[in-house]
């Protein structure tokens, strides 16, 4: 192949819904906290490099937090910073900030900060006694845990927050407050910023189902047996089509409000795709989506073999937008190139990563065929999560990788949607397989005893929705939002035995809190298995002893 390959980068942007359903309180910081490090960097690095093109999705449900936040809302942790500037701090809240307030990369982001270091050496030899620490300890401890989930660039161009990251401790109430404020502010500028960006040409913001939850299991779970045929399956599996229409149809009419034009491109949540997925698509008025190589490998019947270099020997197969029977119109990422930015090239130098990703690239390029097409190489992955792994909040990677694909005409970055008016699909994908991007099956999300429980309970507070107040439409605004929360990915996604984490106890409380609410507002008592725990007993022990010290992230 002569001519520059079209690539096609997309980052996608997602936290669960952290609004406790009762409370309206935010039960976990991790969307303000992924603001203020990545979602607004993210697109002000992209704009050092004007000639490239990118994708973010935006999740609705996580813009709408992000408002909440520009609005002045709080969470558990924002509470507990700002009660350290009061001195009004309990037992219990100096336990929670011993054990929340280290909560990222220790190695890539507190080591490269003396001071923030020490405070952590001071918790691991005290052994969970905060009664051993001052006040100013656990003012200092606040905002250098606000401070390290900020972007390094985003400090270093803040006069005030440079100051405090040379300063380093006693640090007083009011820069404590110009922190938190500056989060604020953080979480408000970034999806106007990914507005503006789209507006000149830059970006394309895709939308994804509203609560994020897995289509095709929402449809009819026992999908899931298509890739999984032992998955355990509650005895009454969940089939709510007209549920998966509205997530995607409420998606479409929350971007519209935001942005002012529809969607045209579409990441079906964790890249979870099934025929009845791609006609809910079609119907939805979108015209792409993305999923994963995968789910191309099972739908075509060949695998997609790589050489020595994990190049792609047929990229021909993959490097292509595939039309499906709906009209609808699909394109699968590079797994390899994906997985390695997310999980590889944090522990290489920048430059050793970047010559690897586009020596892979360039080597599937030259192996693509002059005729035939139209040729498009996807990259898709976690846009916010991957960077802990990387020093520097991945800058020096981004930099350079945006840089060289600037630079090379070998390769051109593309939006997708534009690429697909001036290049339509020549190639009919005959069937469509079932799966996500992990695996191309569902069984992180489906298929355990403990997603059988809960999937169990999601069936049965929706089936009595439907008895109480008839189609998801027609529900009470509070009671729709409830079960469309409880249908996200996320919850699932813990009670699987893959996963585990400090906060399993919170995540299970959260899921069943929102089902309650259902049960609540139509003067009904929740049933037991709604108000009991779902997880493990011994599990759940063994979270509640994780929050006992010092907790230490992957």
């Amino acid at each position: 192949m002569n001519a520059k390959l079209p690539v096609a980068i997309i980052w996608h942007m997602h936290q669960p819904y952290y609004k406790h359903p009762q409370t309206s309180e935010f039960v976990l910081p991790w969307v303000r906290l992924h603001a203020s490090k990545d979602y607004l960097h993210m697109a002000r690095l992209l704009q050092e490099f004007p000639g490239v093109k990118v994708h973010f999705t935006m999740v609705p449900s996580l813009r709408d937090q992000l408002e909440d936040y520009a609005r002045g809302a709080d969470d558990e942790d924002t509470r507990v910073t700002m009660r350290t500037v009061e001195s009004q701090l309990d037992t219990d809240e100096k336990r929670h900030m011993l054990r929340r307030f280290f909560s990222i990369h220790h190695g890539n982001v507190i080591s490269q900060y003396d001071e923030y270091r020490r405070l952590l050496q001071m918790a691991m030899v005290s052994g969970d006694r905060p009664e051993l620490f001052s006040d100013d300890y656990f003012v200092d401890l606040a905002l250098w845990f606000n401070l390290a989930w900020m972007d390094p660039d985003d400090i270093s161009n803040d006069e005030k927050l440079a100051a405090l990251r040379a300063k380093g401790r006693n640090f007083t109430r009011e820069e404590v407050r110009y922190v938190i404020g500056r989060q604020r502010f953080m979480a408000s500028g970034a999806p106007h910023l990914y507005h503006r960006l789209e507006r000149q040409g830059q970006v394309e913001i895709m939308t994804v189902p509203y609560y994020h939850p897995i289509l095709p299991l929402l449809i009819d779970a026992t999908a899931a047996r298509r890739s999984d045929p032992e998955a355990i399956l509650p005895e009454r599996p969940f089939s709510f089509p007209e549920d998966a229409r509205v997530q995607l149809e409420e998606a479409v009419a929350s971007h519209q409000r935001a942005f002012g034009t529809r969607p045209r491109g579409v990441w079906p949540s964790e890249g979870s795709v099934s025929p009845e997925v791609a006609d809910a698509i079609e119907s939805a008025g979108l015209v792409w989506f993305a999923s994963d190589e995968g789910v191309l490998s099972r739908s075509i019947h060949q695998d997609l073999h790589r050489d020595e270099i994990e190049a792609l020997v047929r990229p021909d197969l993959l490097y292509r937008p595939y039309r499906l029977r709906n009209g609808a119109i699909a394109i699968f990422r590079d797994r390899v190139l994906s997985d390695r930015i997310g999980f590889a090239y944090g522990g290489m130098d920048p430059a050793d990563a970047v010559n690897d990703l586009v020596g892979k690239l360039a080597r599937a390029r030259d192996r693509l065929p002059e005729d035939g097409g139209p040729w498009l190489a996807p990259i898709i992955l976690d846009g916010e999560n991957a960077w802990e792994g990387y020093r520097n909040n991945g800058n020096d990677f981004l930099r350079r990788l945006y840089g060289q694909l600037e630079a090379d005409d070998r390769f051109e970055t593309v939006r997708v949607s534009e690429f697909l008016e001036a290049h339509p699909p020549s190639v009919e994908l005959g069937e469509l397989h079932s799966g996500s991007w992990i695996d191309a099956d569902f069984r992180v999300w489906i298929g355990e005893r403990t997603h059988a429980a809960a999937w169990a309970a999601l069936e049965v507070t929706r089936s009595f929705a439907q008895r109480q107040w008839g189609s998801l439409r027609d529900m009470p605004t509070n009671v729709r939002q409830a079960l469309m929360v409880a249908e996200g990915s996320d919850w699932f996604w813990w009670y699987s035995s893959r996963n585990s984490s400090p906060e399993d106890a919170v995540f299970d409380e959260l899921f069943r809190a929102n089902l309650e609410v259902v049960w609540w507002f139509a003067g009904s008592e929740p049933p037991d298995l709604v108000r009991q725990p779902l997880l493990d007993p011994a599990r759940l022990a063994g979270a509640v002893a994780a929050k006992g010290g010092v907790m230490l992230p992957g």
